[in-house]
């Protein structure tokens, strides 16, 4: 929230609100939302106490370039050409490069009701869905963006991103790694997936950060995939091998809290099945190797960001003491591989 205070920001909205809308109506404090995708805040229109309008305005951090996830407005063409398609994802009512309003661009999507669901301990409002199913839910509205015809409709969003500067893309990143022991670590994985890297596979839209804590659930049914901030156009199969990085228990220290799932490669069937394309759990081996990497090196980063006092947040030491089973796991698999 780095550059944000939340009074500002709700006088700020106020002014927005009453030129969007029209004169008379309010906006009760906004307030900020849950995770780790960037500046996220939720907030009410309202008339005279009647609900007009529920919103999340996403903003990018004061002061930093546009590009990649700091680039709010690349989100608005792919998440409005998905919902023309029937993908499940929130509406975009609202977006603007105008910085007048809070000092830079911003996307307002709708707020939709609903829960993400936490695989260790999920939200009581959709504690009737089975892990499994939850599981088994988000890979079908996967494969409703996997088989999305980026091609007719974001030609021009983004060019596709080749696996090899995928894996190039973390050396920087993984040499401000909190242990200096991770950076050996994580320097054979890197080494060992350029050598194997599949030169072939389906190529479209990805979201980047495929878990259940970016799909909202409600009333038993999936409602939404959220949090794009890092989708781009390549493997899709990167989305897959980090669903089931998130909940390989192999992968993590607090693995047992995981609850207990189907076998990964009867989830991998019904992503094949609503797909129409042959996939293998065996063709996912290599990209679950990749996720295991992606999130190490992720782990590495923010736990010295924490630890530093630059970017305090207790989450990652939870998650410090899994960064060896994340590279450990991704190494197995590579060697089952080869």
């Amino acid at each position: 929230m780095a550059g944000f205070d939340l009074d500002v920001l709700h006088a700020q909205l106020e002014q927005w609100a009453a030129v969007h809308y029209h004169e008379g109506v309010s906006v009760p404090r906004p307030e900020v939302m849950p995770g780790h995708a960037g500046l996220s805040f939720g907030f009410r229109v309202e008339h005279h106490g009647t609900l007009v309008d529920e919103l999340v305005v996403r903003l990018p951090p004061k002061g930093v370039r546009r590009s990649g996830n700091t680039d709010v407005l690349r989100q608005v063409p792919l998440l409005r050409s998905l919902g023309a398609a029937g993908v499940p994802v929130p509406p975009v009512p609202w977006w603007d490069a105008d910085e007048r309003w809070f000092g830079v661009p911003y996307v307002m999507t709708t707020r939709l009701p609903g829960s993400t669901y936490a695989m260790r301990d999920p939200d009581p409002t959709v504690a009737d869905i089975a892990p499994g199913e939850a599981l088994g839910m988000a890979l079908e509205a996967l494969a409703q963006v996997h088989t999305f015809d980026w091609r007719t409709h974001l030609a021009d969003w983004e060019a596709p991103k080749d696996l090899h500067d995928e894996i190039r893309f973390w050396d920087p990143i993984l040499a401000k790694s909190a242990e200096p022991s991770w950076i050996g670590l994580g320097e054979r994985i890197r080494d060992r997936l350029l050598d194997t890297a599949p030169d072939r596979g389906d190529v479209g839209v990805f979201h980047g950060d495929f878990q259940t804590n970016n799909v909202l659930f409600h009333d038993g049914r999936l409602v939404a995939l959220l949090d794009w901030e890092i989708s781009g156009i390549g493997r899709q199969l990167l989305d897959v091998g980090w669903l089931l990085m998130m909940n390989d228990a192999e992968s993590w220290a607090d693995g047992h809290e995981l609850p207990e799932l189907p076998p990964f490669a009867s989830l991998v069937d019904r992503y094949s099945l609503a797909t129409g394309r042959p996939v293998t759990l065996d063709d996912v081996a290599w990209y679950r190797a990749l996720a295991g990497y992606r999130f190490g090196v992720i782990s590495c980063f923010n736990v010295m960001l924490h630890r530093t006092g630059k970017r305090p947040d207790p989450e990652w030491d939870r998650i410090a003491p899994s960064v060896e089973y994340l590279f450990g796991r991704a190494e197995a698999l590579l060697d089952a591989e080869s």
